[in-house]
């Protein structure tokens, strides 16, 4: 059983994936040259470990603060805890 913020979802099999995202404001968006439901890329800068994580969908409205949502495995795979430099950048 799954619970999320609009409701609950029992599977028998499968599984449910989050996409990799990026939340933004409005003015966020201007400034990185994006539009809600383009995507962007992620340059995660780490020790032997540098790793671009590409098609995060930009999620961006009039209130949000700068927040990009990768899954555990994926910030585990870029060692994202010893990580030296972050970068968001536009998807071509």
């Amino acid at each position: 059983m799954i619970v999320g913020p609009k409701g609950v979802v029992e599977l028998s099999e499968g599984v449910i994936r989050a996409a990799r995202h990026v939340h933004m404001s409005l003015k966020d968006a201007e400034a990185y040259s994006v539009k809600p439901k383009d995507f962007m890329k992620l340059r995660i800068e780490a020790p032997q470990c540098t790793v671009t994580f590409e098609d995060l969908l930009v999620r961006a409205d009039a209130t949000s603060k700068l927040e990009v949502h990768i899954d555990t495995d994926e910030g585990n795979a870029c060692f994202l805890d010893s990580a030296t430099k972050v970068e968001l950048l536009k998807q071509d």
